[in-house]
């Protein structure tokens, strides 16, 4: 099957060329920048990335599909824990002093860790200026009178004494051993509840004895692209659309400089973020040329993706490597679109981006079945099923679920109805 990817639309003599002629259409067409990030010999992003193509979400519907590619399975609602959820409950136990394992930038689209520990939930997080009310005591208005600290024994919900001791405060003393108080009150479902309680409250007084804010005021985020003739938007302009028809600037797209904050604070494990075209535009066209408007939305978001992967190329991880090499940047959507000569319209078979980590780069798993007239599905693909045998067949939403979980070497994890792993996805 051919490769899915579109036309070369830069100069590769003069990447940042922006306007100029591009002799390739005969003059018909410009050159324009957007997509040289991944084909940049000196970043060569394509040896980290893996493309897996033509996976079967289940449903053509909005929300269902996003639950598809979070958890995956397809449903209005949660069947079994985010992908990010259980890979935080597995990296906390890595990192525990990291104090937000799972930190959510998209307000519309809430995960769910049903099943897991408390360490698992969901932090959600709007911008930089939401972390000052929610994760520190700034505020007198709230604390004044109410910061002060001191060592004190960290107790379990059953009283049991633990490692060490933890910071604890007036409020601490007196919830958590009210919510302690509370145990065989009733019955076993009731103490469940309260232990999550108590362990959630835990965790957040953790927090706010950190100093969050004042680390991410020292960190930065676009640092390394700034001055960069090829990626600083001040040098090459607003990114556009077929020319100069539909302007927007990086920021327009998505909270990148955010999330690159809380990746190089090492304050987090996991973030979470949507990712649009220029002014916020989504890829849901409904209209005659659809697959061509969302071709070139799609070239400008991925461009942005690309840089925020240079820009972590470039920052020191803590163990020696880049950031990039300890992070997996997983980009999906809800689902595809239909591949008609004429509009576009919903269609389940969708892809996944994989970077980073451990990733054998420069692969594509799977494609799309062209013969399938108007509703292309997925293509037969390698699999190590679930009960360790071998397979080749088409994908689902479960199977990319699981591919991404095992890359971070997670061995207990149930999808509903059954999983395979990508075989040859992964470097070792």
């Amino acid at each position: 099957m051919r490769p899915a990817r579109g036309p070369t639309d830069w100069d590769w003599a003069n990447p940042r060329a922006n306007g100029t002629p591009n002799p390739q259409s005969g003059g018909r067409q410009v050159h324009l920048p957007w997509g040289y990030a991944w084909a940049a010999p000196a970043h060569r992003l394509f040896d980290r990335s893996a493309l897996i193509v033509g996976a079967d979400q289940g449903t053509a519907s909005h929300q269902s599909a996003v639950h598809a590619s979070l958890c995956g399975v397809a449903d209005v609602n949660f069947r079994a824990p985010a992908v990010q959820a259980v890979v935080a409950k597995y990296m906390a136990a890595r990192m525990p002093d990291r104090p937000i394992v799972n930190a959510s930038l998209m307000p519309n689209y809430p995960q769910r860790a049903i099943g897991l520990p408390s360490a698992a939930n969901l932090t959600l997080l709007s911008s930089f200026e939401s972390v000052i009310p929610t994760l520190t005591t700034r505020r007198d208005s709230a604390w004044l009178g109410l910061r002060q600290r001191r060592p004190v024994p960290d107790l379990d919900f059953d009283g049991a004494q633990l490692e060490g001791t933890v910071p604890g405060s007036f409020t601490d003393a007196a919830l958590l051993g009210g919510l302690r108080g509370l145990r065989g009150r009733t019955s076993s479902g009731t103490d469940a509840v309260v232990s999550r309680l108590y362990d959630t409250y835990m965790a957040a007084s953790g927090r706010l004895a950190r100093d969050i804010v004042g680390v991410l005021e020292r960190t930065t985020d676009f640092e390394r692209l700034v001055g960069n003739p090829q990626y600083d938007p001040d040098e090459i302009g607003p990114y556009c659309v077929a020319g100069q028809s539909a302007c927007g600037d990086d920021g327009s797209m998505g909270p990148y400089d955010f999330a690159l904050r809380l990746l190089k604070s090492d304050l987090v494990t996991s973030v979470t973020m949507r990712a649009s075209s220029i002014n916020n535009t989504s890829f849901d066209t409904h209209v005659a040329g659809g697959p061509r408007v969302n071709a070139n939305h799609m070239r400008l978001a991925l461009e942005q993706v690309g840089r925020m992967a240079i820009e972590m190329s470039l920052t020191p991880g803590s163990g020696g490597g880049s950031l990039q090499d300890e992070t997996l940047i997983y980009v999906f959507s809800d689902f595809g679109c239909t591949f008609p000569l004429v509009g576009s319209d919903h269609h389940p078979a969708s892809c996944a981006l994989l970077l980073g980590g451990n990733i054998a780069g420069n692969q594509m798993f799977g494609a799309y079945d062209e013969t399938m007239n108007g509703s292309p599905m997925g293509t037969p693909v390698g699999l190590i099923e679930e009960t360790g045998e071998r397979s080749m067949r088409t994908l689902k939403a479960q199977d990319v679920a699981a591919s991404v979980i095992v890359a971070f070497g997670v061995e207990e994890y149930f999808i509903p109805g059954g999983y395979g792993v990508v075989e040859g996805l992964y470097r070792g």
